[in-house]
C-alpha cells in the first residue's frame, strides 16, 4: 500500500480580480510545497491545461421531451491549451514557484508544446472566436486553468489542482460603439392588466355568444384601466453603464380597490440554442429585479420615479449571436396591484385535532394583478478610454 501524498499545489494568477481581456497574455505562477514526508517528489512532468468552452442545453420549457433526449447539442471548444512546465524529474523539500503564461486567443496547443520562459510554441489554431464569460440558464461560457503533477499510480497517482476558473472580457467593437452612440430614447406605457388564466376562460365563454361579444366590444375594451408612462434613455447600452430612465404614474386604476403595490424593473436574458438537427429552443429568464416603487409608498400622480439598474457581472454579457446559440437581453417593467379580493386557502398546517371534531383554519391572501411590458435592449462593451460609466457588480 502506498502512502497518500501531502504535497500542496496552488495556482496564483497575476490579475487580482482574475479578469483578463481577449488577446491578453494570462500570466501567473504555480506554487508547489513539498513536505518532508514526500521529499524528494518524483514526477513524470508538470503540465498546465487552459480550456475555454461554451456549454449548451435545450430549454425544458421550449422543447419537447424527445428533443431533450435525442437532440445533439455539442459543447463548443474555443480554447484548449496544454503547456509542459517541467520535464520529468524530482522536486526537493520546500516551496517551488513555476511561472507560466499563455495567450488568451482561440488557439489549440498540443501536449508536445514546450514552455520557454514566457513563450509558448504551438502548431495549431482554433476556429471559434472567443466569447465573454457568461453563466446563463442554457448557455454557459467558462474558462479555467488546471495544473497536474503526473506521477505513477503506485507512487500515489497524479496530483491536480482541479479547474481554477477565471473571467474573460471582450474588447469594444466599432459597430457596437456606434450603435450605443446612435441609440434613441424608448417610450413605453402601461394601461391594462396582464391577462390571467381566469381572464382567458372568461373570454372564451363570451366568445360563444355573439351578443355578449358585441356588447363587450362596444367601447369598454378600449378604455384605459390606469395609465403609467415612462421612458428608457436608450435601447443600446454599454455593459459598464446602468440602464436609466423614469416611470411616471399618470392615473391610478378606476377601481380604487386595485391599489398600486410596487413597480419593478426586471432584467431578462433571452437565450437561444440550436441543436445539430436544427431544433431551435428559446427561453427568457430573470437575471435580477430592481424595485423602484416600494410596497406602501404613496407616490403621487405625475411624479417621475427614476430608473437606475446596473448589469451583474457573472450573469450578463455583451449581446452575442453565434451559429448555434445567441444571448440577448430585455428590460421588463412590471407594475403590481392589489386586487382587493381575499383568496381563502385551507391551511392543513393550521388544523387543530380534537377527540370529537377537527377544525381547519383558513388563511386569507391578497390577490395580485400585474401589468408589464418587455423592451429588448442590446448590450455592448465600452472602449477602454471611456472614463464615464459605472463598474458592473459581481
Amino acid at each position: 500500500m502506498f502512502e497518500p501524498c501531502l504535497t500542496d499545489i496552488e495556482i496564483i494568477l497575476a490579475s487580482t480580480d482574475c479578469v483578463f481581456k481577449i488577446n491578453d497574455t494570462v500570466r501567473g505562477e504555480i506554487l508547489i510545497k513539498v513536505h518532508r514526508e514526500d521529499a524528494p517528489l518524483h514526477h513524470n512532468g508538470i503540465a498546465l491545461s487552459a480550456v475555454g468552452s461554451v456549454r449548451l442545453q435545450l430549454s425544458e420549457k421550449d422543447s419537447s421531451l424527445l428533443d431533450q433526449l435525442f437532440a445533439t447539442v455539442d459543447p463548443i471548444e474555443m480554447m484548449d491549451a496544454c503547456l509542459e512546465l517541467k520535464p520529468p524529474g524530482k522536486l526537493p523539500i520546500g516551496t517551488h514557484a513555476i511561472p507560466f503564461a499563455f495567450a488568451l486567443s482561440p488557439t489549440v496547443f498540443h501536449r508536445s508544446t514546450y514552455y520557454d520562459g514566457y513563450r509558448a510554441v504551438s502548431g495549431g489554431s482554433g476556429s471559434h472566436k472567443l466569447c465573454e464569460t457568461f453563466h446563463g440558464q442554457n448557455v454557459q461560457v467558462v474558462y479555467g486553468v488546471e495544473v497536474e503533477i503526473m506521477r505513477p499510480l503506485l507512487s500515489g497517482g497524479s496530483i491536480s489542482t482541479g479547474m481554477c476558473e477565471f473571467l474573460v472580457e471582450s474588447r469594444a467593437e466599432e459597430e457596437g460603439v456606434k450603435r450605443v452612440e446612435q441609440s434613441m430614447p424608448r417610450k413605453f406605457a402601461l394601461e391594462r392588466f396582464d391577462e390571467t388564466e381566469e381572464d382567458l376562460k372568461t373570454k372564451k365563454k363570451k366568445s360563444t355568444s355573439k351578443e355578449e361579444e358585441n356588447s363587450s366590444d362596444g367601447g369598454n375594451a378600449n378604455l384605459k384601466e390606469f395609465e403609467i408612462r415612462g421612458e428608457l434613455s436608450k435601447t443600446s447600452y454599454f455593459i459598464e453603464e446602468p440602464i436609466e430612465g423614469f416611470v411616471e404614474i399618470v392615473s391610478h386604476p378606476r377601481n380604487r380597490k386595485n391599489q398600486l403595490k410596487k413597480i419593478e424593473v426586471e432584467l431578462e436574458r433571452v437565450e437561444t440554442v440550436i441543436s445539430a438537427e436544427g431544433t431551435r429552443s428559446t427561453e427568457s429568464s430573470a437575471v435580477q429585479f430592481t424595485q423602484i416603487v416600494d410596497d406602501g409608498a404613496d407616490v403621487s400622480e405625475n411624479v417621475r420615479v427614476p430608473i437606475h439598474v446596473t448589469f451583474p457581472r457573472l450573469y450578463a454579457c455583451p449581446s452575442v449571436a453565434h451559429a448555434t446559440f445567441s444571448v440577448g437581453f430585455a428590460a421588463k417593467i412590471i407594475a403590481t396591484f392589489d386586487d382587493g379580493v381575499d383568496d381563502e386557502e385551507d391551511g392543513s398546517s393550521n388544523a387543530y385535532n380534537n377527540s370529537k371534531t377537527t377544525f381547519k383554519k383558513k388563511s386569507k391572501k391578497k390577490k395580485e394583478r400585474t401589468s408589464s411590458i418587455s423592451i429588448p435592449i442590446s448590450v455592448h462593451r465600452a472602449p477602454e478610454n471611456l472614463g464615464s460609466g459605472e463598474k458592473t457588480i459581481l
